[in-house]
């Protein structure tokens, strides 16, 4: 993942065009540059001297830096966007089984679980669909292009399963099961790990604030044992 682009997963994800990314970066970067030139300017109008090197390093890294940050800030949504797509397919797969086993086809259990969702992920799915329906093409063969093009494994996944099942009938159908059970797995490993990385970055401050009270109980007993001696 590089900190300077975005991969074309990402772009398509955000629906971006490269070309107006990259002037928007290009507009930050330069307004970086510009507002620590003249900072330092007015430093140095005003008396203060301020090392060549530093100055050097802030007016080259300020630039840098509000690239990086907003491109970080971009990646960081794509994430977000792309993990709630894999609960929604899983919840789509889900949908699926729920009305196969209550005897409705393939492509009408599709449809129907396709409109019983909301949310970034249920709406892609159904555009997909729709251009399916639009073009005269099959359903799976939709997802499985959406998945490619947003860098989803999991869509892709189910859009094989599902074109088995319309193809090889009911008992493929019962492996659809077991896929959708291993999506749950999968998406509730990553949650729980998620979990536990920020549990382990809320305890950081608190050991700083451990230190820091000990440091101001401490040092005024520290340093009257040092005048005393």
């Amino acid at each position: 993942m590089s900190a300077f682009s975005l991969t074309p997963h990402q772009l398509q994800v955000l629906d971006i065009d490269p070309r107006r990314l990259s002037r928007y970066c290009i507009q930050r970067a330069l307004f970086g540059f510009t507002g620590i030139s003249l900072l330092l300017f007015l430093l140095r109008w005003g008396g203060f001297f301020v090392p060549l090197t530093i100055a050097l390093a802030a007016t080259l890294g300020a630039p840098i830096l509000l690239w990086t940050l907003r491109i970080n800030q971009l990646q960081t949504m794509v994430t977000k966007m792309q993990r709630d797509m894999d609960l929604s397919v899983a919840v789509f797969l889900d949908l699926i089984n729920v009305l196969l086993a209550g005897g409705a086809g393939i492509e009408t259990a599709m449809l129907a679980a396709a409109g019983a969702g909301d949310g970034w992920g249920f709406e892609q799915i159904r555009m997909a669909m729709a251009r399916a329906q639009s073009s005269r093409r099959s359903y799976w063969d939709a997802l499985r292009e959406t998945g490619s093009a947003f860098g989803i494994e999991s869509l892709e996944e189910v859009a094989n399963s599902v074109q088995l099942a319309g193809e090889h009938g009911a008992r493929i159908r019962q492996s659809l099961n077991s896929k959708a059970a291993s999506l749950r797995l999968r998406n509730l490993a990553r949650i729980e790990h998620e979990a536990e990385q920020r549990t382990e970055r809320m305890g950081i401050p608190v050991v700083l604030l451990f230190i820091g009270f000990i440091l101001l109980v401490g040092y005024p007993a520290f340093a009257g044992t040092v005048t005393a001696l």
